[in-house]
């Protein structure tokens, strides 16, 4: 997937259609994925900032959208009555392996607030549906504590800490603001990796399933996302 360069300014308020996503599925899922270099599985995702009526973050709602090769793989494990396609109750299987795999990762949903990493509780609404060859999930979590939007400097990235999975939000268009403040903005900054970051890509590029990513105090795999600033100030 192309990564843009620099900082882009996303338009708010706006309505979101949340059109993709994607996201790392347990290993169950994984083990038709065969072996290659991380990331392994690639995913577009787009986001949507809520309010409610006392100025507050009321959500954080989320789609993501499986790249084909990797939906494909998934009639292999969840098409139980062998159909050729997976139906709701596949579906739902689908998306219970991901809640169980993806709790363990934060949903791969970070949310900073002033730099400070704000709690978000699990997925209220979490569902899944095939469109065109690809996978859907949609999710919706909540702040864990009063989030107030006015003068709110607020940071999110979807990452896989792993880096197995390689998630993008590349475009305006997969931002949404509803409900928020007037003064809210949202900025997209997807800025070149240094060198530091790049080294690190090609050594962890050659790992195989079974091989973890090295730990080496630095993550990378945050430096690598897409982070959506919210300015409210």
């Amino acid at each position: 997937m192309a990564r843009p360069s620099g900082r882009r300014t996303v338009p708010s308020p706006g309505a979101l259609t949340l059109v993709a996503m994607g996201l790392a599925v347990a290993a169950i899922v994984f083990q038709s994925q065969p072996a290659a270099a991380h990331p392994h599985v690639f995913v577009t995702a787009s986001v949507q900032f809520v309010g409610d009526e006392n100025g507050d973050l009321a959500a954080i709602r989320s789609g993501w959208v499986f790249d084909e090769m990797f939906s494909s793989s998934l009639l292999f494990d969840f098409d139980e009555n062998a159909d050729g396609k997976l139906d709701e109750e596949e579906l739902n299987a689908v998306a219970g392996t991901v809640l169980g795999s993806a709790k363990d990762y934060q949903f791969f949903t970070f949310l900073k607030e002033a730099g400070v990493p704000v709690e978000l509780s699990p997925p209220d609404r979490f569902r899944a549906r095939f469109e065109k060859g690809h996978l859907v999930i949609f999710t919706q979590m909540h702040p864990a504590a009063q989030v107030k939007l006015a003068g709110a400097e607020l940071t999110l990235s979807i990452y896989d800490p792993s880096y197995y999975v390689s998630f993008d939000v590349g475009r305006n268009e997969q931002v949404g603001l509803t409900d928020l403040p007037a003064a809210c903005r949202a900025t997209l900054d997807a800025t070149h990796p240094d060198e530091g970051a790049t080294a690190w890509m090609k050594q962890v590029a050659g790992l195989g399933k079974s091989q973890s990513i090295p730990a080496d105090g630095i993550n990378y795999a945050e430096l690598l996302s897409t982070r959506i600033a919210l300015d409210c100030r």
